[in-house]
């Protein structure tokens, strides 16, 4: 029998991979001694990025970790490569990480990919981007529909993360472990969010640069207090639930600290986008498992606007933003709302302009200052239109605005299953219900805000789809 098994083993497989991998590792060099040759100050990074993917070929699981540590880094420190200022830690770290996965999984012959039904409107989103970037060459410069495309690798490989997780994680302590690396870094970006308060209060300074000039709210290293705001309403449905579903008294009273922690740092966001998605995340969560909780909420968040004046201010403002866009006043105090109205109103005309195939992924900022909408291309603002579900309509039109949104909601449909038929099983009932009420949250928060194409956020998401996914598949494994 022996004998047997050796002689029918396919014996071109690792010679396969030998090839495979030493043509990538040589190419990998090549690339890596041009680079240095052309810029030798980078001579660290460059060191660094091999060994980035080095640890993500052999050590995934240590990959993830340090990952998930990344946007801690925030807008702090910026790569002196690519495009405008450079990439943001993670833009080069996650496709690098979903490049080395696909690699892998093209070359094993055993065992593909994870079968997901989420695959099937990802790719479909993905083509429709595609064709949208190809269309768009006929109005816009080669040069700035390629730099475009590069927002759709982005995105894609921030959503292959769902699948490597599915992929790479073998059992619940590891999917545990990440649930729990996402919120200590929740944890440590709203500490880091309490000294800039403190240290650097405010962003005047910064204006020159892009950035809107935040006084005496908390941004921590994201420098902006609605994204932010947004990620830790995310983190705290999450970690909410998970109070919820856990029994131990010691892991009960950790995980309420870290919400109150979090709250905390999202009330001094002064972020309306941010109060709008905690308050559906958490209206979620109190009809479906504790009205005590969501009546205990309302009234804290009552008496932190009353001791609050820049809270009740921000409220006040909310009221009147909503009355700006009933009647669209010009009149209107709130300048905050006139902006977002007409970035609205831009944004509606470019979708009318081209409906069916939109403008290309994502070379919104390049289309809005061809349509004299924006004086330059530097400017934060210049790529969004203030609402995540315009942005995709705008730049990938009807064929990538439906996929787009059936992604995420058979991610919401997943998670109501996962809750509901898995009562069992405490970590996933948890999360389940915790991503239910954070992805509803985000889906509101995204009205205002482009967090469903904003990176950090993007990558704590899918991170947490994967983990649901797989926790599903465990439970269902043991049950059968």
């Amino acid at each position: 029998m022996k004998s047997t098994k050796q002689s029918t083993a396919n014996p071109v497989t690792p010679k396969k991979y030998t090839i495979a991998w030493g043509a990538l590792s040589i190419f990998i060099c090549i690339l890596t001694a041009y680079q240095l040759a052309q810029n030798p100050e980078n001579t660290l990074l460059y060191l660094g990025i091999i060994a980035a993917i080095l640890c993500m070929a052999i050590k995934p699981k240590w990959a993830f970790k340090i990952i998930l540590s990344l946007p801690l880094i925030g807008e702090l420190y910026r790569l002196p490569i690519g495009p405008d200022n450079g990439l943001i830690v993670t833009d080069l770290a996650i496709p690098l990480f979903s490049g080395v996965w696909s690699f892998k999984k093209l070359l094993d012959q055993k065992s593909g990919a994870p079968k997901s039904k989420l695959w099937t409107p990802l790719l479909l989103f993905s083509a429709a981007a595609v064709l949208s970037l190809v269309l768009s060459t006929t109005f816009l410069p080669i040069k700035e529909v390629l730099l475009g495309s590069t927002y759709l690798i982005r995105y894609v490989s921030y959503a292959l993360l769902a699948f490597i997780v599915m992929d790479e994680i073998k059992n619940e302590q590891e999917a545990k472990s990440l649930i729990n690396c996402i919120i200590a870094s929740a944890l440590l970006l709203a500490i880091a969010g309490f000294m800039q308060l403190i240290v650097y209060p405010d962003l005047k300074a910064l204006e020159e640069y892009g950035w809107d000039p935040h006084i005496n709210r908390l941004v921590s290293t994201w420098l902006d207090p609605n994204f932010i705001g947004g990620f830790f309403a995310m983190v705290i449905a999450i970690t909410l639930s998970l109070f919820f579903s856990t029994k131990k008294l010691s892991d009960k009273i950790a995980l309420l600290t870290i919400v109150a922690i979090l709250g905390i740092a999202l009330f001094l966001t002064y972020s309306r986008s941010a109060y709008i998605a905690l308050a559906v995340s958490i209206l979620v969560i109190g009809v479906l498992r504790s009205r005590t909780m969501l009546i205990t909420c309302v009234v804290l968040f009552i008496i932190g606007v009353n001791v609050s004046p820049r809270a009740a201010e921000r409220l006040e403002g909310l009221a009147t933003s909503v009355q700006s866009l009933i009647s669209q006043s010009a009149q209107n105090p709130d300048p905050t709302a006139r902006l977002r109205i007409k970035s609205w109103e831009q944004t509606l005309t470019l979708i009318q302009k081209r409906p069916i195939q939109g403008s290309g992924y994502n070379t919104l900022k390049y289309v809005n200052y061809q349509e004299g909408f924006v004086e330059n291309t530097d400017i934060h603002s210049a790529s969004g239109s203030d609402a995540s579900l315009l942005t995709i309509l705008a730049t990938t039109g009807i064929l990538g605005f439906s996929p787009f949104l059936w992604l995420h909601f058979l991610v919401l449909k997943k998670s109501w299953k996962a809750w509901r038929g898995h009562p069992k099983n405490q970590t996933l009932q948890g999360l389940s219900l915790g991503l239910l009420a954070a992805l509803l949250g985000l889906l509101t928060h995204s009205l205002f805000v482009n967090s469903l194409v904003f990176a950090p956020i993007l990558l704590y998401l899918w991170i947490s789809v994967g983990i649901q996914e797989k926790l599903s598949g465990i439970s269902l494994n043991k049950a059968a």
